[in-house]
């Protein structure tokens, strides 16, 4: 082989080696952050709030939608009147007008009704992003410290997908994953109050 060839070659063959052990004292680590965050005891706790906050929203929205019925049927009520043959033109014009006014009545609530629904349903979509992002910010905190403390140098979400909707993570050693470790940590925080009522044991079978 010649010369100057062969200097080359040695050159690309040390970087190779040098690129592998390089890539061998990588620190790395996966979590799954879909698992962790439905794991949270904070995001379980937001869920029910969040869900009696949708549920007291929805009886007023009910009780909103009830008074437009009954005016609606006040209204068809009127108009089957006026249909009356026997009905005065005196009678059927005062009849006229009330039935015109429950008509305007009518609209102005139905206005109504669509704005508070449409502002009642951004205010919900709002506050559950602001608690969706401030989990979400707990969470990166810890898995942060435990990445600082014990040095990593790269973090998969091993949940992720990216753009082609192909998971991000395509395969990891069982070892890289850390999810539990996170997952306990963060329950660690929960208030004696607010922890979930263990089980009753099963009595006992009798003899």
């Amino acid at each position: 082989m010649k010369k100057h060839l062969i200097i080359p070659l040695l050159s690309f063959i040390l970087s190779l080696a040098f690129a592998g052990t390089a890539c061998a004292e990588l620190k790395i680590g996966t979590v799954d952050m879909k698992k962790i965050f439905e794991s949270y005891w904070r995001t379980k706790e937001a869920e029910t709030k969040m869900s009696e906050t949708r549920g007291t929203l929805k009886r007023d929205l009910d009780e909103r939608m009830e008074k437009r019925k009954e005016l609606q049927d006040a209204i068809e009520k009127l108009n089957d009147e006026m249909k009356k043959p026997e009905l005065a033109q005196a009678t059927a014009q005062k009849k006229a007008k009330e039935r015109d006014d429950k008509i305007g009545e009518w609209q102005t609530m139905m206005r109504e009704l669509q704005q508070y629904q449409a502002e009642k349903e951004k205010q919900l979509a709002d506050q559950t992003l602001r608690i969706r992002n401030g989990i979400v910010e707990e969470i990166l905190k810890v898995v942060k410290e435990k990445t600082d403390s014990e040095n990593y140098d790269l973090v998969f979400d091993s949940s992720g997908n990216s753009i082609n909707n192909v998971p991000v993570v395509i395969s990891a050693k069982a070892s890289y994953d850390f999810t539990k470790e996170i997952v306990e940590k963060l329950n660690a925080t929960r208030p004696k109050s607010s922890a979930e009522p263990e089980k009753p044991a099963d009595p006992k079978p009798k003899k």
